[in-house]
């Protein structure tokens, strides 16, 4: 008698999680954004409590200035790295964007010269 409650007990839970919907692509898009939300805005929250206690408390606000140049100079070499890269690579953006602009004002004077009629 056990045996055979415990196979009607499988084919039910098994039956309840075929029925069960499956969450939608918009349900799902809801959720990360709400929670996305509350976790920016719990950081937010945070981040102006510190703040105001940095701003009143001078002492707060040297001892933010000491780690802030302690982990500057220890990481000097990087951040230079870091920004000779960024650097270049700005550098090679903008380059890329005057040769685009440059190939677009060179096919319009073709465009004048025609008549609106042929376009």
């Amino acid at each position: 008698m056990n045996n055979s409650s415990n196979k009607t007990n499988r084919n039910i839970t098994t039956a309840k999680s075929e029925v069960a919907p499956k969450p939608t692509l918009q349900a799902d898009m809801i959720a990360k954004g709400l929670t996305t939300s509350i976790v920016v805005s719990t950081i937010i929250h945070a981040g102006r409590g510190i703040v105001v206690a940095a701003t009143r408390k001078p002492v707060i606000m040297f001892g933010l200035g000491i780690v802030a140049g302690y982990f500057v100079h220890k990481y000097r070499r990087e951040i230079v790295s870091a920004s000779r890269t960024t650097l270049e690579e700005s550098r090679d953006f903008v380059l890329r964007q005057k040769d685009h602009l440059q190939n677009l004002t060179e096919e319009t004077p073709e465009e004048r010269d025609t008549p609106k009629s042929l376009h």
